[in-house]
């Protein structure tokens, strides 16, 4: 394996040709990893340095800023280092102790009242039957509209309170039930047949640490139709979608097929030699942006295995993470503990998924929010690399 280099904060620094404010800054958002170095100092990734470098010598525009991912916009909300997410200060894994989904709500929204007070919302149609349930999820709230007289208002004293119905009314539809004021985790619990204890306390923690990860994939989708000034139900709507890859939301699904492989100790090493040698990876395990351990992971896992539950699949875990993590050198992630809870508490297909979507609901919430207060519009620009013209 080839050895990394690594670089000093002045060498990185001045390699880019920037502060090292805004080097610390380019950790912070996953473009540039980091090490811990002698005493305390950390170490640069000299390859995402470089990486870095090459992409705005090439002419893609860093004003405000434009990484190996796309574009680096401000924001107030997550911060994601070696201890997983940050949400406004205060440590996702700390919070996933004891805060319930509507306290991370109200954190991320910087809300001075509370916007869940308010009676729950009606449900603006029935889904048709058939439908998944992040498929329900799109369709009500295209029907949002149906219930909202204000549903294309935009301001901010509105959006809060509309934020918690929506909210409610995803939530409905992920369980196709109605809308309810009960804590979201006790809803879930409830509707898949959980009863108060343990496993709801393992659905409280997994939405607290689903409901935010920064720039993904899904939130720059809901700021970019934000940004557009498109109602918060549409901006949600575009965030449900990007949701929806096999690559996001669907993630734990994947981890699912090959899981239901495992029946005993004995079939761990057989499979993962097996995807070794079919070239094939392994879902639920390894993350783009932590040079560390998926800390979410970390703590669900831990907490499923000290929680008490009896299923087949909790003594395996502490050897089926060990041996995927020596075989494939990548360690658990959300996913992957998110489909080890589905199991583990015997919940209905798709209910890591929609686990992951309710948590989620919150954070694109943020994004939306933060994004009406912002007078641009994120229009990213193409660096050309057709044939040119004649």
């Amino acid at each position: 394996m080839d050895t990394p280099v690594y670089l000093s904060a002045p060498e990185a620094a001045n390699e880019l040709g920037i502060r090292q404010a805004t080097l610390y800054a380019y950790v912070s958002r996953g473009l540039i990893r980091s090490v811990a170095g002698p005493g305390r100092s950390r170490r640069y990734h000299a390859e995402d340095v470089r990486l870095l470098r090459d992409r705005r010598e090439g002419g893609e525009a860093d004003g405000g800023g434009s990484g190996p991912g796309g574009p680096v916009l401000e924001s107030a909300l997550t911060l994601i280092d070696e201890a997983g997410p940050i949400y406004r200060g205060h440590a996702a894994v700390a919070l996933a102790e004891t805060a319930s989904l509507e306290r991370i709500a109200t954190l991320l929204w910087d809300c001075a009242t509370d916007p869940f007070a308010r009676p729950a919302p009606d449900l603006p149609l029935v889904p048709p039957a058939g439908l998944r349930p992040l498929e329900r999820v799109m369709t009500v709230l295209a029907a949002w509209p149906m219930v909202d007289p204000s549903a294309y208002g935009v301001s901010r004293p509105v959006l809060e309170q509309k934020g918690a119905a929506l909210v409610r009314v995803g939530v409905a539809a992920l369980l196709n039930r109605a809308p309810s004021t009960e804590p979201v985790h006790l809803q879930l619990a409830s509707g898949w047949g959980v009863a108060p204890g343990p496993g709801a306390e393992l659905i409280r923690a997994a939405l607290v640490l689903s409901a935010d990860h920064e720039f993904n994939t899904s939130a720059f989708a809901v700021r970019c139709a934000a940004s557009t000034r498109a109602p918060l139900h549409a901006a949600l709507g575009a965030g449900l979608g990007a949701f929806s890859g096999a690559r996001h939301g669907a993630s734990s699904e994947r981890v699912e097929g090959w899981l239901d492989r495992i029946e005993s100790e004995a079939d761990i090493d057989s499979l993962m030699q097996e995807r070794l040698y079919r070239g094939e990876d392994l879902p639920g395990f390894g993350h783009s942006i932590y040079t560390v351990p998926d800390p979410r992971a970390a703590v669900l896992l831990r907490k499923i295995v000290t929680a008490g539950l009896e299923h087949p699949l909790v003594p395996l875990l502490p050897k089926l993470t060990d041996t995927a993590t020596r075989l494939f050198g990548q360690a658990p992630n959300i996913d992957f503990a998110l489909a080890a809870l589905r199991r583990v508490l015997g919940l209905p297909e798709y209910a890591g998924m929609s686990m992951f979507c309710a948590g989620r609901l919150v954070g694109w919430i943020a994004h939306a929010l933060e994004q009406y207060q912002r007078p641009e519009q994120i229009r990213p620009r193409a660096r050309y690399v057709g044939e040119r013209p004649r």
